[in-house]
């Protein structure tokens, strides 16, 4: 097992999510924010499967996805993560908006299950692109699925396991995000400029126009493209699995797949599944 995220991500040279997203929160526009709360309303299957109903941010981030619950009118809203920028960044969110007394922002760990028993239970649980970076991703699965009340929905993304040469295997990237964690500044740079260059080159043997691509990228959940191909390098520990292993272990765990969105090859897939 690798050194899990949260004992690892303030240490020299390694990379940290929240530290990313203090850079992304500098550029916020209200159109991203359209787009966070449009792919939760498009995945959940409208705003009423939102309005009145408690949600909690397993891995808050840059505090994007809380907020756009609150605005979608969740009725409790709890955000988590590890990372102390992460916490910063959500907190400088909600202050923005008035502060509401119904959205707490929480340090704590999936991995500890103390914590999590502490939480209570929740309508939606939300965790997207978060677990298979704890260094531990079953068993952090095991402690987030008992947040979940009984016909709630756990609304998850994980890696897949990608095993196409072109956009480079998961076992290829593994090796990559250990080196970028374990070289400097400059090392690093030269790094994302050459996955900057990767990625640009795949979009055009795809016939895909780069330059439409990225300015256009918001559309994609909010996020930004340079932000998130720093995420992807630094993104590390790293785990991935196959939507059928994810499924039959979820459903071990008594949860039914309700819904998945399948990546192309080395992103998120997407997993709603209910409770029962």
């Amino acid at each position: 097992m690798e050194e899990l995220y949260e004992s690892s991500y303030n240490k020299k040279n390694h990379f940290s999510f929240g530290q990313n997203w203090e850079n992304y929160l500098s550029h916020l526009t209200d159109a991203k924010i359209a787009r966070a709360k449009l792919s939760l309303v498009n995945f959940l299957g409208g705003k009423n499967k939102i309005k009145g109903k408690s949600f909690i941010d397993i891995g808050c981030g840059s505090g994007l996805f809380s907020l756009s619950a609150y605005l979608l009118k969740a009725s409790k809203i709890t955000s988590v993560d590890v990372d102390d920028f992460s916490i910063a960044c959500t907190k400088y969110l909600k202050n923005k908006n008035s502060n509401p007394k119904n959205w707490a922002v929480i340090k704590g760990s999936a991995l500890n299950p103390s914590f999590i028993n502490s939480l209570g239970q929740f309508d939606i649980v939300y965790s997207w692109g978060v677990l298979h970076h704890s260094g531990n991703m079953y068993k952090a699965f095991d402690h987030v699925v008992k947040l979940v009340k009984i016909s709630g929905v756990l609304y998850l993304a994980i890696y897949n396991d990608n095993e196409k040469i072109f956009e480079g295997t998961s076992k290829f990237w593994l090796k990559v995000k250990k080196i970028y964690n374990q070289s400097g500044i400059l090392p690093k740079k030269i790094i994302l400029y050459l996955y900057c260059a990767y990625y640009i080159l795949g979009l055009l043997l795809q016939f895909k126009n780069p330059y439409l691509y990225i300015k256009n990228y918001q559309s994609n959940r909010g996020m930004n493209w340079l932000n998130d191909a720093i995420d992807w390098l630094g993104g590390y520990p790293y785990e991935y699995a196959s939507p059928e292993t994810i499924r039959n272990y979820f459903n071990k765990l008594g949860f039914v797949c309700k819904k998945v969105t399948k990546a192309r090859s080395i992103a998120c897939n997407e997993y709603l599944f209910v409770n029962k």
